[in-house]
């Protein structure tokens, strides 16, 4: 069955070009004649229902032998967040470039000892190795006392947790010693030194349930400070 159908062929907000071929910057409107043939669209073996942003069915077609599918359907079935950059003129399948989430949002610090939350969002940031990094924490070890802690609900989600840690940037020279506790008992530990660089560190979680970072003391003189940023939870 053919239709004719009236619209921006540059525009289409709830469409995909999944066949091969070449992209062409356009814009305008024109007059296109499109073929729709109850085209069904199944997903790892499983028929998915294509519906917008209302819930209504939304049917693919097939134009000048490309088929085309519904952006919104298709980003729903696989697990993607779906949105339109109407100045811009751009769709959006999963995370804006520049937007990733935080790691603070997805499972961040439920309680702090000694310690301090930086967010982009507030246009807070600290220095480490003279580079800038937010969305993160900065935990603080007293000599010869309390140790600073981030405590993470992690309620058996995730399989590793990788972040960037290092020294604070014109806070004393002072070495620490970091140690993760996954359900009270340590499963990872490192030294840390004022002079090293901002370095990345990946813990396997294993579906851990409760997570401690711990800044520790390697001083018996002053306090020292480290910074946390850049974690990406998997």
């Amino acid at each position: 069955m053919k239709k004719q159908i009236q619209g921006y062929l540059a525009g289409l907000l709830t469409t995909a070009l999944l066949a091969g071929g070449t992209a062409y910057a356009s814009t305008g409107s024109k007059t296109i004649e499109v073929i729709y043939d109850n085209i069904k669209i199944f997903l790892d073996g499983e028929e998915i229902q294509p519906k917008d942003a209302d819930g209504d069915i939304v049917e693919p077609f097939v134009y000048n032998g490309t088929t085309y599918l519904p952006v919104r359907a298709i980003g729903n079935a696989i697990g993607k967040d779906v949105s339109w950059d109407g100045v811009e003129k751009v769709v959006y399948l999963g995370s804006k470039p520049g937007s990733a989430e935080s790691w603070l949002d997805v499972c961040g610090p439920y309680q702090y000892s000694y310690g301090d939350e930086y967010r982009l969002a507030n246009n807070e940031y600290f220095t480490m190795s003279g580079k800038k990094y937010t969305n993160g924490f900065i935990l603080e070890e007293f000599h010869g006392g309390p140790a600073g802690e981030a405590l993470f609900n992690l309620d058996g989600k995730y399989d590793s947790l990788s972040f960037t840690v290092g020294h604070i940037d014109g806070e004393r020279n002072v070495n620490a010693e970091l140690n993760i506790y996954l359900d009270g008992l340590i499963a990872y530990t490192t030294d840390l030194k004022y002079d090293d660089v901002a370095k990345r560190i990946t813990v396997p979680l294993d579906g851990a349930n409760q997570m401690k970072i711990e800044l520790a003391s390697l001083s018996r003189s002053y306090n020292g400070f480290y910074g946390f940023s850049e974690g990406e939870f998997e």
